[in-house]
């Protein structure tokens, strides 16, 4: 399933938060091969990546929607 960007945002926004998904789904896939892997360390340090990049997206979604001054 895929997740529909925001029609709201200018082509520049709507870009980054097209480049922040795409990169969400590489850490989630790199996360689960490093639980599976017993690499906890890892997975704990891609988890912290995913946070920031989930921040970073609702961050530009927040302002998207936010009224112009």
């Amino acid at each position: 399933m895929t997740q529909r960007v925001d029609a709201s945002l200018t082509p520049e926004e709507r870009a980054e938060v097209m480049r922040i998904q795409d990169r969400l789904i590489e850490l989630f896939v790199d996360r689960g091969d490093a639980v599976v892997a017993g690499n906890l360390g890892r997975a704990d340090a891609l988890q912290g990546e995913i946070d920031d990049l989930l921040r970073e997206r609702d961050d530009i979604r927040m302002w998207a929607g936010a009224p112009a001054k």
